[in-house]
């Protein structure tokens, strides 16, 4: 299976696609910075508490046009390096040559977790960018409950761990949107079971995540909208019920894509 990764992980992250989407992710950044951050950077000389790095980068608030801009594409984002590399793998014959090669089963269970990591790599390595240049002008100082400046409360997913220790509570919120991002990327290569055309197969995570925010905003149930409870502020408060069910769910497109292809003469043919 070495073999398989390190093919893989040379196509997802040595290629124009990744590029183009970490240049997407980090311009956003850039462009929060510019229109948000710096006006800012004077805090600091007002001889109060100063405003915290915690509640003003891109995933700490809740009100620029850049946070939602970013939360709400970044699926589109995270499938562009490797979402449809299977389908073009198996139309292209590609994907034949490399189980006559190796196995099938190694050849899957590569491409299921290299397109895992891409997508993950493609929403965390722009909010760690945000973050650090956010800190260029705001200092990481410990954000204060009772100030009323930040849109975490007790109420919310670690709340209490904000507060106390805000780097461990941004590292787990960084660790959970990896995984739901990198989850929701796979559904790419879940989609290749049942359609044929390269466009809805690369939009189908995106499809996916919309699908559910408009689910929860129709029926109330906004602690099961992506766009919101994947944001580190939490625009819609993260409930564990949700979330857990909402991965598992993530997860057994995944197992389904590993299932059916490793018993089919490669994926799309």
């Amino acid at each position: 299976m070495r073999h398989y990764l390190r093919l893989e992980m040379d196509r997802a992250f040595h290629s124009r696609y990744m590029a183009i989407a970490l240049l997407v992710g980090c311009g956003l950044s850039l462009w929060h910075f510019y229109d948000y951050i710096w006006p800012l950077r004077t805090c600091i000389l007002q001889g109060s508490y100063p405003l915290s790095s915690f509640d003003r980068w891109i995933g700490g608030e809740n009100y620029s046009l850049q946070a939602k801009i970013f939360f709400l594409f970044l699926p589109i984002l995270c499938s562009l390096p490797h979402g449809a590399s299977w389908f073009f793998d198996g139309a292209s014959g590609f994907g034949n040559q490399a189980i006559v090669r190796w196995s099938q089963r190694d050849y899957v269970r590569a491409k299921y977790l290299v397109t895992f990591l891409s997508g993950a790599a493609v929403a965390v390595l722009p909010l760690l960018f945000d973050f650090l240049v956010t800190n260029l002008a705001v200092p990481a100082v410990c954000p204060q409950a009772g100030y009323g400046l930040s849109p975490i409360n007790a109420t919310k997913l670690w709340g209490d761990c904000y507060f106390s220790h805000p780097f461990l509570y941004l590292l787990a919120y960084l660790l959970m949107d990896g995984i739901f991002y990198g989850l929701f990327t796979t559904l790419s290569l879940a989609g290749t079971i049942f359609l044929k055309n390269r466009y809805l197969v690369q939009l189908l995570p995106f499809l996916a995540y919309m699908l559910l925010y408009c689910v929860g905003a129709t029926t109330g149930y906004l602690s099961m909208c992506p766009p919101g409870f994947l944001r580190p502020s939490q625009l819609f408060i993260a409930k564990l019920p949700w979330v857990a069910g909402e991965a598992a769910l993530l997860l057994a497109g995944g197992i389904l894509f590993i299932w059916r292809s490793e018993r089919k003469e490669m994926g799309l043919l």
